[in-house]
């Protein structure tokens, strides 16, 4: 199986994961990597490689919170070092859902591209939509 590593600013990779968690029910082979105020960068790169370094079987994938941030950047190192390594930033819930569901069945490259097309999907402006809908009822 697919492992996922989510790697963030602060506690919003323990929270996504939770609350995943909570609407899927106990997730398996996924671990939240916080980089904290305190910590230093040798301390973000040790804590995102022993995590990756856990799904060596079928590879993971890393999701940092933004692009250019130093979880992200850390995380590319690791990639640069890995072949079975893929690196999506910007992770959102929607995403995390859909790699916990779909990463049986698919390959760690296309999974990469579901998930990210999933997260770009999962982003609506609702004002416009709901306009846009009651415009096509008229």
């Amino acid at each position: 199986m697919i492992g996922i590593v989510v790697v963030s600013h602060g506690l919003l990779s323990e929270h996504l994961v939770s609350a995943a968690s909570l609407i899927l029910g106990e997730t398996k082979n996924i671990k939240a990597v916080t980089f904290m105020a305190r910590e230093s960068l040798e301390d973000l790169r040790k804590k995102t490689t022993d995590a990756a370094n856990e799904f060596t079987d079928d590879g993971c994938i890393i999701f940092t919170d933004i692009m250019g941030g130093s979880a992200t950047n850390v995380s590319i190192e690791i990639m640069k070092s890995r072949n079975d390594v893929y690196v999506v930033t910007g992770v959102n819930l929607p995403m995390l859902i859909e790699a916990i569901n779909s990463r049986e069945n698919t390959s760690l490259k296309d999974l990469a591209n579901q998930v990210s097309n999933s997260g770009v999907r999962s982003i609506i402006n609702l004002k416009e939509y709901f306009e846009k809908r009651a415009a096509k009822r008229v």
